[in-house]
């Protein structure tokens, strides 16, 4: 089945044969490689996770399958190229939308709660109370009492992610100490941060 031209394989997948979809898919596997390594710069930018490209260049090649006309003499070849590089510049522009949504939107540890104090968001989370002033304590204590609020309603997981966060650890170490992607770890961070504002 190898020896067969995409059309044929593309007549036979429009017959249901099943094997016809593996060898088509796996004949333009290295297209979709190719158009990833191509945009790498934007993939290591945006901290997608390699498998998720490939997975959205997959889509488009299934696209380009089932759209294909072979009416128009023209070679499945560009055609798949065309529809596997729009569906990744169409996650691309998603996922920098969101990046951008989560930078605007994200609570920095060394940002201040009360600027006359010089008083950080770290401060709270990380410092035992027992040397401040009584009314820093209550601060202290009213918001740990919030932040406790929003952590309580995380799976463990995310505790546990957030806690990493909290200690310095880089999402890369984070995403291989709880065996996820480091994407769940934005999603993540992104999640608390927001309900935090929310609160703080």
């Amino acid at each position: 089945m190898d020896q067969i031209s995409d059309c044929q394989l593309i007549a036979l997948i429009q017959e249901h044969h099943d094997e016809a979809w593996n060898v088509l898919l796996k004949r333009y596997e290295k297209l979709v490689y190719m158009l990833m390594h191509k945009h790498m710069i934007v993939i290591k930018t945006l901290r997608l996770d390699q498998d998720d490209v490939f997975q959205e260049g997959n889509l488009g090649l299934v696209d380009a399958i089932l759209n294909f006309d072979p009416q128009r003499n023209m070679p499945l070849f560009p055609f798949a190229r065309v529809c596997i590089e729009r569906r990744m510049q169409t996650y691309f522009r998603k996922n920098s939308s969101l990046s951008h949504t989560a930078m605007r939107t994200a609570i920095s540890l060394d940002q201040t709660i009360n600027e006359e104090d010089q008083y950080y968001f770290h401060d709270v989370i990380a410092s035992p109370p027992s040397m401040k002033e009584p009314q820093e304590v209550l601060k202290t204590k009213e918001l740990q009492s919030q932040i406790n609020q929003v952590l309580q309603k995380c799976t463990p997981l995310e505790k546990q992610i957030f806690d990493y966060r909290l200690q310095g650890y880089s999402y890369h170490w984070i995403a291989k100490q709880c065996d996820v992607k480091s994407k769940m770890i934005d999603n993540t961070m992104f999640k608390i941060k927001r309900a935090l504002r929310k609160v703080i």
